[in-house]
C-alpha cells in the first residue's frame, strides 16, 4: 500500500511539473517520459532499500559481535575475582603455618638447645624411657618436615595462581581493546544509517522544496556524526591524559612511598623492640598507606578519588558504546589502574558485587537519605552490610562491566537505582 502511494503521489507531482502546452509535444510521448521518470524513482528507490536492508544486516552482525566480546569480558572478569579470592585464601594459610612454625622454634629455644637423638637416648633412665624420648623428638621432626612441605606446596600452587591470573588479566586487556574498536565501529555505523535515511527520504521527494528540506536534513546528519566522532575522540583524549597524569602521580606517590620505606627501614634496624612489636608495625603502617585523606565539600561529601579528573559530565551524552542510551547520570573520573576509590560519606554498604553493566560496583546508603555508587572498579575491599567512613577505601579503579577504559563512575541518587542527581555541586564542583 506505501509503496503504491509513494508512485501516485511521484506520478502526480511530477505531471503537474510536466510542461503545459500540448503542442510541443505529443501526448504519448509525455505520457512514455512520465513513465521513465517514474520507473527511474522507483529503481532508485530499490536500490536504497537494498542498501539499507544491507546496512542493516552489518550493524546486526557488528552488535552480535559485541554482545559476544562484552559477553566474554564479564565472563573474564569474574574468574579474575574468583583468582583473586583464592590467592587470599592460600597466603592465609601459609601466613598461619608460619607463626605455626615460628611458635615452635620458640618452645624449642625455651626447653634450652635443641638435643639430637643421641643426646636424648644417652640421658633416658631406662631402655624403655630411651625409645620413647627418640621417638617424640622423631615425631616432631616429622610434624615439622610435613608443615615445611606442605608451605612449599602451597607457595608453589600460590605461583601457579599468580601466573594464571597474569594470564587472565592480559586476555582480559586484550578482550577490552578488541571491544573498544568495535564499539566505534559501531557507533559509526548507526551514524552512517541515520545519513542513508536521509539520503533516501532526499531521492524519493520530486518537489524541489521537499527534496531541500531532506538534503538539508542529511547534511545536519552527516555534521551530528561528525560532532558525535569528534566527541568520541575527545573523551578518549580526556581518558589518555587522565590516564597519563594519574600515572605520573602514581610514580610521585611511589618515590615518596619508597623514601619513607627506607627511613622506615633505617629506624627498624636501631629498634630492637620484639618481632610481634615490627608486625604491629607493619601493619598498622599498611592501613595507613590505604587510608587517603580527600578534599571535603561544605555539604559534607568528599571526593571518591584523590585526583578528580573528570573526563565526562552529569547529563546528555551519546553513549560511546550505543547501550547505555543518551543520558549519562554521574560523572567519570580518570585515573590509572588500581587508584583508591574511597567512600565521598560516611554509611552502610548496601550492594558489593559483579553486574553485568555495572562491572564490579559499591552502593552506599548515607544518613541523609542519599545513596552514592561507584562503578566499574577493579577490585573491592567492602561486603554488604558493612559500615563506611568517609574516605574509607572500597577498592580499586578499573574497567569491568560496560566501560571503554579506566575511569570511576560516580552516581548520587534518591532512591536506590533511581531519582539520580548531579553529583557535582555535591562535591564543590
Amino acid at each position: 500500500m506505501k509503496k503504491k502511494l509513494i508512485l501516485t503521489l511521484s506520478f502526480i507531482l511530477l505531471v503537474n511539473t510536466a510542461p503545459m502546452s500540448v503542442f510541443a509535444e505529443d501526448i504519448d510521448q509525455k505520457i512514455n517520459n512520465q513513465t521513465k521518470k517514474i520507473e527511474e524513482i522507483i529503481k532508485t528507490e530499490q536500490d536504497a532499500k537494498d542498501f539499507l536492508a544491507s546496512l542493516e544486516n552489518q550493524i546486526k552482525t557488528i552488535e552480535t559481535e559485541y554482545e559476544t566480546t562484552l559477553a566474554e569480558k564479564q565472563k573474564n572478569e569474574k574468574e579474575m575475582n574468583q583468582l583473586n579470592n583464592d590467592i587470599s585464601t592460600l597466603q592465609t594459610k601459609i601466613e598461619k603455618r608460619n607463626d605455626q612454625l615460628q611458635a615452635q622454634a620458640r618452645v624449642t629455644q625455651t626447653n634450652h638447645e635443641q638435643e639430637s637423638i643421641l643426646t636424648v637416648i644417652l640421658s633416658a633412665d631406662s631402655f624403655s624411657d630411651a625409645i620413647s624420648k627418640a621417638l617424640a623428638v622423631n615425631t616432631l621432626v616429622s610434624a615439622n618436615n610435613d608443615i615445611l612441605t606442605a608451605q612449599k606446596e602451597d607457595k608453589k600452587e600460590l605461583d601457579t595462581l599468580k601466573t594464571s591470573l597474569t594470564e587472565t588479566i592480559k586476555i582480559l586487556e586484550t578482550k577490552t581493546e578488541e571491544l573498544e574498536e568495535k564499539e566505534s565501529t559501531l557507533a559509526e555505523a548507526k551514524l552512517d544509517q541515520n545519513v542513508k535515511i536521509n539520503e533516501i527520504a532526499a531521492t524519493l521527494a520530486t518537489e524541489t522544496a521537499e527534496k531541500e528540506k531532506y538534503v538539508k536534513q542529511k547534511d545536519e546528519a552527516e555534521k551530528q556524526k561528525q560532532a558525535q566522532l569528534k566527541a568520541i575522540a575527545e573523551e578518549k583524549k580526556k581518558e589518555a591524559e587522565a590516564l597519563a597524569l594519574a600515572e605520573k602521580q602514581a610514580d610521585e606517590q611511589a618515590k615518596k612511598a619508597a623514601e619513607t620505606a627506607a627511613a622506615n627501614q633505617a629506624t627498624a634496624a636501631n629498634n630492637t623492640a620484639s618481632s610481634s612489636n615490627t608486625t604491629s608495625s607493619n601493619e598498622n603502617t599498611n592501613n595507613s598507606q590505604e587510608t587517603v585523606t580527600p578534599p571535603v565539600s561544605s555539604g559534607g561529601w568528599s571526593a571518591p578519588v584523590a585526583s578528580m579528573i573528570v573526563t565526562s559530565g552529569f547529563g546528555g551524552r551519546e553513549d560511546p558504546t550505543g547501550i547505555s542510551g543518551s543520558f549519562h547520570d554521574g560523572i567519570d573520573f580518570g585515573g590509572a589502574s588500581g587508584t583508591p576509590i574511597m567512600a565521598a560519606r560516611s554509611g552502610e554498604v548496601v550492594s558489593a558485587n559483579y553486574g553485568g553493566m555495572a562491572g564490579n560496583h559499591v552502593v552506599i546508603k548515607h544518613d541523609n537519605g542519599y545513596y552514592s555508587y561507584y562503578l566499574h572498579m577493579s577490585s573491592l575491599s567492602v561486603a554488604a552490610g558493612q559500615s563506611v567512613s568517609a574516605g574509607q577505601m572500597l577498592g580499586g579503579m578499573g574497567t569491568t562491566g560496560n566501560s571503554t577504559g579506566v575511569h570511576l563512575h560516580f552516581s548520587i541518587s534518591t532512591g536506590l537505582w533511581s531519582g539520580f542527581v548531579n553529583p557535582a555541586p555535591f562535591l564543590g564542583l
